[in-house]
């Protein structure tokens, strides 16, 4: 074998050893996801609802690992093809599971949150997720067993720790479109509150909100937790109360928009416009309905200010 044959061979085999490992730790956090989202389906409370919409940040990105391993193209030698084709294939197989996988569970969650009235789609594609789940697992195991065998073979495949201790690409939320959005939005809806609501109070609040912004843009994990929201109720009938909730965590940062109509016959029906999320990684998937002028639109029709927490700003 020619010099430059071998170590075209050694550059497959770290390229290969990678994704693989990348694709075994990926499919193992997407069953932990998929474990907690048969616990949380239908969750009974606004914590286990917010850990149930939260799922969507704990999966892997399946779609990046699948175009990882279908770019790495096998060197033409048979042997070596023989022995390594099955590692590959069983590797691409896991990733396009995962990638369905991934698919079903954004959109039980959009369903869920999104207006209904019968949860029928759902409990199809969870009757979906179920022999999916199975068979994730079933080839994942298969995948790390042929890594082991096949690594005997070619010790180039085994990912050292020096590879492992890597730093990967970060993308900061300040980076991500949306968030810049929310972010101008929102400051230009405190400044506009606050010429028609000064306080030292709210004054206070807005420069501990524009702090959590600062830090959550740059990647840093903010001191402080806030909730808060502007609340508008109409006058005329039917008597309707229309909201945008804000809830930044450590984490992750929440918008949410909804209300509840209430009227003589029927009474009370709450319902949601749309929910937006990113986390403290820049990842902002399935968001894509979000109307962040509402806030804006809210309080210029007289909606108020409302916060839960911290106590310091009741």
């Amino acid at each position: 074998m020619s010099q430059g044959n071998q170590k075209n061979l050694v550059q497959f085999c770290l390229e290969l050893g990678s994704v693989v490992n990348e694709i075994l730790d990926g499919s193992d956090e997407l069953l932990s996801a998929l474990e907690e989202l048969f616990d949380l389906y239908q969750p009974r409370s606004r914590e286990e609802a917010k850990d149930f919409y939260d799922i969507r940040f704990k999966l892997p990105d399946s779609v990046g690992l699948l175009c990882g391993i279908q770019q790495i193209i096998i060197p033409d030698d048979d042997e070596f093809y023989d022995s390594v084709a099955p590692l590959s294939d069983t590797a691409l197989d896991v990733a396009q599971r995962m990638v369905s996988a991934s698919v079903i569970i954004n959109d039980i969650i959009t369903m869920y949150f999104e207006p209904h009235e019968y949860d029928m789609y759902i409990h199809l594609y969870l009757a979906m997720l179920e022999p999916i789940s199975n068979n994730i697992s079933y080839m994942r195991s298969k995948l790390e067993e042929l890594y082991k065998e096949t690594s005997k073979k070619w010790p180039d495949l085994i990912v050292s720790d020096y590879d492992t201790d890597q730093e990967e690409d970060l993308v900061l939320p300040g980076d991500v479109e949306s968030f810049q959005i929310m972010r101008d939005i929102l400051v230009k809806t405190f400044m506009e509150y606050t010429k028609e609501h000064e306080s030292e109070r709210i004054s206070e609040f807005f420069m501990a909100i524009q702090d959590y912004l600062e830090a959550f843009a740059n990647g840093v994990e903010p001191e402080q937790e806030f909730d808060f929201g502007y609340v508008y109720k109409t006058r005329d009938y039917p008597h309707e109360v229309r909201y945008v909730d804000f809830h930044f965590e450590l984490g992750v940062l929440q918008v949410s928009s909804g209300g509840t109509v209430f009227t003589e016959y029927i009474g009370s029906d709450s319902y949601t416009d749309w929910i937006y999320s990113i986390g403290l990684n820049g990842r902002d998937e399935g968001n894509y309905d979000y109307q962040f002028m509402t806030v804006l639109e809210l309080v210029r029709s007289g909606a108020k200010l409302t916060i839960a927490e911290p106590d310091e700003y009741f």
